[in-house]
């Protein structure tokens, strides 16, 4: 067996440097466009500790996961401070994995379309009652379950917003999910070899890829998507105000418009003066 590491060395053996060296590849924009990137990843790292920390907390509480003894140093509401750094740590590594790749947040006509967004609200509640469901039937679906639940509500809102551009850009959000989900993933395998966490074979469903729980996969996989779409989403729906913006400006009201004297009346003849 590999040596433990603590939670913290982990993050310098396979998080640090993989962040610093994407943070060093990342593109430079012109500043309006530096601006809103920066924006948009304070504001989905935000979202991470507010809507990841309870979710994250029940499932150690529940015994989902657990940590070896001497691999965490300090806890807040039964997470471990390493545990609260990784979620900066992978909202941040996405986003730049994201920029990395590229995409354009240009809004088009039929991103609005109510057919894709529907379908995403159909199929976000759809996983949250699905989820709920799982859990009820054995207690090795609680993380699975619990995970599929967790992940809908948010799913149901970024498509409500954006289906319509999030259905015409496929390739762009599953690379962009799937690539630093994998790098992810072998960290975690590896991490879970050296005993650094343990996965629960009583609530997972022992469904297994080369020793990594299908389950945490998923979990790096939904991270992941919701991080990229949330990115995209907030600069696209920028891209639409602006649009917007530059065609009230461009139709000015009418009650604007100044008056502008015509030409005066030509004078009637005076019926006195008779030409000779």
């Amino acid at each position: 067996m590999l040596p433990t590491l603590t939670y913290l060395q982990f993050h310098l053996v396979f998080s640090l440097p993989v962040l610093a060296l994407l943070w060093y590849l990342a593109p430079r924009y012109e500043a309006v466009r530096q601006r809103r990137a920066t924006v948009g990843i304070a504001i989905l790292v935000a979202i991470a500790y507010f809507y990841t920390t309870p979710w994250i907390s029940y499932m150690i509480r529940q015994g989902a996961w657990w940590y070896a003894d001497g691999a965490v140093l300090v806890r807040a509401l039964s997470i471990p401070l390493g545990e609260y750094l990784f979620f900066t740590i992978q909202t941040v590594v996405t986003a730049f994995a994201l920029h990395l790749i590229g995409f354009d947040p240009t809004f088009r006509e039929g991103d609005f379309d109510r057919k894709p967004r529907a379908a995403g609200v159909v199929a976000g509640v759809a996983m949250v009652g699905g989820g709920l469901w799982l859990t009820t039937l054995d207690p090795s679906y609680l993380y699975l379950g619990g995970l599929i639940a967790w992940v809908g509500p948010v799913v149901a809102l970024q498509w409500a917003v954006g289906g319509g551009y999030l259905v015409r850009t496929p390739r762009m959000w599953l690379a962009a999910t799937l690539i630093p989900a994998a790098y992810f993933w072998v960290a975690d395998r590896i991490a879970i070899a050296m005993g650094t966490w343990k996965i629960s074979a009583e609530y997972t469903t022992g469904v297994a890829v080369l020793g990594l729980p299908v389950e945490e996969m998923l979990f790096f996989a939904a991270a992941g998507v919701m991080t990229v779409n949330g990115l995209v989403l907030f600069e696209w729906v920028l891209d639409w105000n602006d649009r917007r913006g530059s065609v009230a400006e461009s139709v000015p009201s009418r009650a604007a418009e100044p008056d502008v004297p015509g030409p005066e009346p030509a004078a009637d003849p005076d019926p006195d003066v008779v030409d000779d």
